[in-house]
């Protein structure tokens, strides 16, 4: 008996030795998770030094390829403005072969080269039939284009024989990373159709080549996406030819058939010295039939107080009544509006209506007009806070960092959240948002995330809506603290509800230095447009005097 008492107090001694073990394990593991929350939460934000590896900082310009970001504490001079090169080789339309670097992917030599001066065209591939592509698109008939046909530009046009929906915009010379023609297009992300570039000369004479297609890197893994075609302006036959630049050009799927587009080629007769250090804005396309007056006269005359010279928009669906405005605008010179009808489903097929085509268009639209476009939504504003104006703000940077490296400048972004009260001043004060709207979110997100960036236009390749993706060599992006600038950014909550408001938030006054000129420049204007446009400038009128 005393035996078996021995192996059962054993027993129940295992057990609690077991039990206390689990016990232990199920504390660490609760321990553990607290230490991650608490770091998450107090230490990932805008406050940091930078990353250390070993307690050295890393180099803060890597030539090389992608290193994360670098945040300055907000209380440190300028002085040590860091540049965060985020560059990434066009890897789809450059590869290096033996010894040879070659620019495009596919090389174009003497078995992909197909050309003609009179002649017949090459051989039709096949692929899916006329009815059903035109089925696919919802259209009953298309143009086609021949040599006497009209080249345009700035106008989604389709490409022929095709598997799935394809379309290209508009067609660009760039010669900075090798001499190509760089067409802005649309197409499926994954798997998308070989394509072919039709050069069209003055002489009548025509050249066919290999495309290669470089999908926009944001695309949020949804099915269509922004992209670009690189068509070559060399080719390797009996040694390196160049070819010289078309006046316009055709994308193609069947290089035997009818071409179904025609782009004029832009940016040939450009002198690069002339670039002037001015400040353009490029916004994304306006949809959903937008007519919120208020928030658009406030933003033209807002960012011309602040330095900008010219304003680009793209027109899916706009109102009568910032039609009209805008039209007043664009008379003066002052403003550009492109039409942007995608026959791609916005944020089913494509992110929001293709936005990333229109950002790299308006990129190399200006890149020689414009040393410096500034990529922002109606809703958003870069604000100097060391300075008054945007030109002010430039001369600052270069004399803390090296200019010749800059190839944007990062902004972090605030919310000042509609749903806070208005300044008690504002209230005898026209309805504009940034002088009502004083108070913002105290935290700031970090570079990349919600910011903003103003483009050194010569020197990007690939846009994005919140950074730069590529840049040319030996450049990168300028982050830049808070107390010298950053993104104002005034809009509802960003998930829905109300629940924004309980986040801690300040009072900044800063755009009340502008109140004086920018109530001046907006009733002067708004009262001018009212006539012209038949706007009721009462609080009868919902359009012109809420926020919307």
């Amino acid at each position: 008996m005393r035996i078996k008492s021995d192996r059962e107090k054993m027993t129940r001694q295992r057990i609690k030795d077991r039990n206390n073990m689990s016990i232990f394990f199920v504390l660490v593991f609760m321990l553990v998770f607290v230490v991650i929350l608490v770091v998450e939460v107090f230490f990932i934000d805008e406050h940091r030094t930078g990353m250390l590896f070993g307690n050295k900082r890393p180099s803060a310009f890597d030539p090389i390829g992608d290193i994360p970001d670098y945040f300055m504490e907000d209380k440190k001079l300028v002085g040590q403005l860091e540049i965060d090169t985020y560059r990434r080789q066009e890897l789809s339309v450059k590869s290096k072969t033996g010894n040879n670097e070659r620019f495009y992917r596919k090389n174009v030599d003497e078995t992909h080269l197909m050309a003609r001066v009179t002649g017949n065209l090459v051989k039709s591939v096949h692929g899916i039939a006329k009815v059903d592509w035109l089925n696919m698109l919802g259209l009953k008939e298309i143009t086609y284009f021949g040599s006497n046909s009209s080249a345009t530009d700035g106008e989604w046009q389709p490409v022929f024989y095709t598997k799935h929906k394809f379309f290209v915009y508009s067609a660009y010379y760039d010669d900075r990373k090798g001499k190509i023609i760089r067409v802005i297009g649309a197409t499926q992300t994954k798997k998308s159709d070989r394509v072919w570039c039709k050069y069209w000369y003055s002489n009548s004479s025509t050249l066919i080549l290999n495309g290669a297609i470089k999908i926009i890197r944001e695309n949020w893994n949804l099915k269509f996406s922004a992209c670009f075609i690189a068509c070559p302006l060399i080719i390797y036959k009996n040694g390196k030819q160049p070819i010289p630049p078309p006046e316009s050009v055709s994308i193609m799927a069947d290089p035997g058939g009818n071409a179904t587009n025609k782009l004029r080629v832009m940016n040939l007769d450009v002198n690069k010295e002339e670039v002037k250090n001015s400040f353009a804005v490029c916004v994304k396309p306006l949809h959903f039939d937008y007519n919120n007056v208020n928030q658009v006269v406030e933003f033209i005359e807002l960012n011309k107080i602040l330095g900008v010279e010219h304003f680009t928009l793209y027109n899916h669906t706009i109102g009568k009544d910032v039609d009209c405005i805008l039209r007043q605008y664009v008379d003066q010179g002052l403003v550009n509006i492109l039409p942007w009808k995608l026959d791609i489903k916005s944020q089913k097929e494509i992110r929001t209506e293709g936005l990333f085509a229109s950002l790299n268009d308006c990129l190399y639209r200006y890149m020689y007009q414009y040393k410096y476009i500034l990529m922002i939504d109606l809703d958003e504003y870069i604000v100097p806070h060391a300075n008054t104006s945007l030109p002010q703000l430039l001369r600052y940077l270069h004399t803390k960092a090296d200019a010749r490296k800059i190839g944007a400048i990062s902004f972090q972004n605030s919310f000042f959240y509609l749903q806070w009260p208005d300044d008690p001043s504002s209230a005898s004060l026209p309805p504009l948002v940034t002088l009502r709207k004083t108070r913002r979110r105290q935290r700031f997100h970090p570079h990349k995330q919600r910011s903003k960036y103003i483009a050194v236009t010569p020197f990007v390749v690939e846009a994005g809506n919140h950074f730069v993706w590529e840049f040319l060599p030996g450049k990168g992006t300028l982050n830049v603290p808070n107390e010298v600038a950053f993104l104002h950014h005034y809009r509802v909550c960003e998930f829905g509800g109300d629940d924004c408001v309980r986040n801690p938030r300040i009072t900044d006054t800063a755009m009340y230095r502008y109140k004086d000129t920018l109530v001046k420049a907006y009733t002067t204007n708004m009262n001018h447009l009212a006539h012209i446009c038949t706007l009721e400038t009462t609080s009868k009128e919902k359009s012109v005097w809420t926020l919307g």
